[in-house]
């Protein structure tokens, strides 16, 4: 009875507080506000997502990433200042662990492979579905790598053709 009791005069800012426990937290990177907003609600609606912070810029983001401690990084490739391909580099050197999706609206043709290169989970494209956005993000959180399937079959024709370098051939 008692504990009915305590369980009934849980505020509901507490429940809220306690829902939110176990989600994971994501940095968006966007110079864009009205991007970043969009980004924020579509993931805050889902019950095991949040976004902790936004950034308008890399130097910003790289300040949040010790104070929000952020489980995965969502970044835009065209940022003033530093762009976000650097950022993703600098990202990997100093936070080994830290994954990122790139969600731009440059050309995957052109970026997803440099995107990868550098240190990034994976790509897409600001056209696509915003369940695809959901879709990458959670496969990148598992420790997957997310791209296109276009861009997957460009990849795969590149390696079994023998048109990718060695990582770790010293003729480069």
């Amino acid at each position: 009875m008692i504990n009915n009791i305590v369980a009934d005069n849980i505020t509901s800012q507490e429940k809220q507080g306690r829902a939110g426990m176990g989600r994971k937290k994501i940095l968006i990177v966007d110079d864009h506000p009205i991007l970043r907003k969009g980004l924020s609600m579509l993931i805050n609606q889902e019950s095991d997502l949040v976004v902790a912070a936004e950034a308008d810029n890399a130097q910003k983001a790289l300040e949040m990433i010790d104070t929000v401690k952020p489980d995965m990084l969502i970044v835009d490739i065209s940022l003033p200042g530093i762009d976000g391909i650097e950022l993703i580099k600098t990202v990997k050197l100093r936070n080994h662990d830290l994954p990122s999706l790139v969600v731009s609206m440059h050309d995957e043709s052109l970026f997803a492979e440099r995107a990868l290169r550098a240190g990034a989970r994976g790509y897409i494209m600001k056209q696509e579905a915003l369940e695809k956005v959901l879709v990458g993000i959670r496969r990148v959180l598992d420790g997957e790598i997310f791209v296109s399937d276009t861009i997957t079959t460009r990849m795969l024709e590149k390696f079994v053709s023998g048109d990718v370098k060695e990582a770790n051939s010293p003729i480069g």
